[in-house]
């Protein structure tokens, strides 16, 4: 599906809530685009977590109409040689550093065009001298305004690239006990999500969820929990999740991103 762009741009970023970052990004988009409509995706990322800005940008970007444009700056390498990276897909534009940001929001997608941005881009679009600390403004801002009002083409980005994929977060592996994953994050509410899909369950007949020495029954809904009561359940985006119906798992339990998750079938016969 190629790219009409609709005048949307989602952004995402780890510049929190304290600083201005994020909502000087938005002064400077819109003084290159100034009809473009802006949507706070998150700027809750931890602190230079490119895969982690992946993982919930992969989970949201479809959500969006065909022609938006998602912003990534999740950057610990800006100012370095590190390149910027495009992806098409579904009609809609990816736009962050090459840092294995979009490979790992884009994983389960078939098809990708993936391009390198020409060095030249810069001084075409009249850009000033590019920061050592703030490309969200000095390069992404603007790029993403003529990207998004039509004024640059994907075409005219760059240079077709393989992109780069350092550190991709960890998948969940089968083996005679059944499926062993990880906690990948704790949201807000301090509910666990791993990387354990539902698909992976469908070969128990009953599910037995063990994490943090403890089993954790597997129901519909929190509220099928008593409360403050332990719980598995399959989330809005099809991850097991562990939970406290009520409560803050991660601070209630001590388990955090990284802790293991074992599935086994609790029927062994």
């Amino acid at each position: 599906m190629p790219f009409a762009p609709a005048g949307l741009i989602t952004l995402t970023t780890d510049f929190g809530a304290t600083e201005p970052f994020a909502g000087i990004m938005h002064g400077r988009i819109l003084a290159r685009f100034g009809t473009a409509r802006i949507v706070d995706l998150s700027h809750g990322i931890p602190p230079g977590r490119a895969d982690l800005a992946g993982f919930w940008l992969g989970h949201a970007w479809l959500d969006f109409p065909p022609g938006t444009l998602h912003v990534a700056v999740v950057d610990p390498g800006v100012g370095t040689t590190r390149g910027v990276l495009l992806a098409l897909a579904a009609g809609r534009l990816l736009l962050a550093p090459d840092n294995g940001l979009l490979p790992e929001a884009l994983r389960r997608h078939p098809e990708v065009r993936w391009l390198g941005m020409d060095p030249r881009l810069p001084a075409r679009l009249g850009l000033a001298a590019l920061s050592r600390t703030f490309h969200g403004r000095d390069l992404f801002a603007p790029v993403a305004a003529a990207l998004a009002a039509g004024a640059l083409l994907p075409e005219d980005f760059g240079t077709p690239v393989e992109p780069a994929d350092p550190a991709p977060l960890p998948v969940p592996r089968r083996d005679a006990d059944g499926v062993l994953g990880r906690v990948l994050v704790a949201d807000h509410f301090g509910n666990l999500i791993t990387n354990i899909d539902a698909e992976l369950l469908a070969a128990c007949r009953q599910p037995v969820i063990e994490a943090g020495r403890r089993e954790w029954p597997l129901l519909p809904t929190y509220g099928s929990a008593g409360n403050g009561a332990a719980l598995a359940l399959i989330n809005a985006f099809g991850l097991v999740e562990l939970a406290l119906n009520g409560g803050d798992a991660a601070a209630a339990l001590g388990i955090g991103a990284g802790a293991p998750v074992r599935v086994r079938d609790g029927i062994t016969a």
